[in-house]
């Protein structure tokens, strides 16, 4: 049986942790931004034949938004051939590494995430530098998940989250953008790592576009010839091949922010729930 958490709570990829947590492999530092570095935009998706006609219109709304959000400067996502439905039951931990980067309405929610999720961003990707103090990850794939097998989701009547709201949140974790956890953003990014069930934040507000601006280092000045520069604010060094990973970030209905790298618990902490 569904149900609508009333409480604030959000479920997606990154937290911002501290820098105490291990793993069997050593320190992880979980807080080192992650990007497209190739910046190939768009990225094309693929959604889920599972979501219906009005879904897929918010859905390819809140792309829209993130567009309008940088001065219609950068077009970040397309999308290809909807996905069958069937592809949602198969997901596991670390799975979905395919040739579809996809959208899916999971009315499985699969056993090995949280229960109390809304929504996940999985990404796949190599860290860099690893120990340096530019460490990050290249982002190379990732998919958004949303639990319809545990909660409801709305486009017009109220009656469930604002899917237009989750969706816009997912699509900038999978641009590379993190939470914003100080309460005192809450009102200026869609971002900060809860929401309430009558919540809509629809377009990109002002601390996001500031950070998908410096991230890609996207020029939006009125008749710029270029809207990007060509050089990256993260560097590769010759030394580094990269380790891959996969990246999982939940915050449950608890508060309780759990962090996964490579399906691996890495870190474990509370985070305000509470309206500011």
């Amino acid at each position: 049986m569904k149900f609508i958490w009333i409480i604030s709570l959000f479920s997606l990829v990154s937290c911002v942790p501290s820098a105490d947590k291990t793993t069997s492999s050593g320190a992880i530092n979980a807080a080192a931004p992650y990007l497209w570095s190739d910046k190939a935009f768009p990225k094309t998706l693929r959604i889920s034949d599972a979501f219906s006609n009005d879904e897929v219109t918010a859905i390819t709304e809140m792309s829209t938004a993130w567009k309008v959000g940088v001065n219609n400067k950068v077009t970040f996502f397309d999308y290809g051939a909807r996905l069958p439905e069937a592809t949602n039951v198969t997901f596991t931990m670390g799975s979905l590494l395919d040739t579809n980067m996809g959208i899916y309405k999971t009315t499985r929610w699969p056993t090995s995430l949280s229960g109390t999720a809304l929504a996940v961003t999985q990404i796949f990707g190599r860290r860099h530098n690893i120990g340096d103090s530019d460490e990050f990850v290249n982002i190379e794939h990732a998919d958004i998940l949303v639990n319809d097998d545990l909660y409801n989701f709305d486009t017009v009547t109220g009656s469930g989250f604002d899917l237009r709201t989750v969706v816009l949140h997912e699509m900038g974790h999978f641009l590379g953008l993190q939470h914003k956890e100080d309460g005192s953003v809450r009102s200026a990014s869609v971002m900060y790592p809860s929401i309430d069930a009558v919540e809509e934040k629809q377009a990109p507000l002002t601390v996001d576009r500031s950070d998908i601006v410096a991230k890609y280092r996207i020029n939006v000045g009125a008749g710029a010839a270029y809207y990007m520069s060509s050089d990256n604010v993260q560097e590769f060094k010759p030394r580094d091949a990269g380790a891959p990973e996969s990246l999982q970030i939940e915050l449950h209905a608890d508060g309780n922010c759990l962090h996964r790298v490579n399906g691996v618990v890495v870190q474990r902490h509370p985070a305000s729930l509470g309206k500011n």
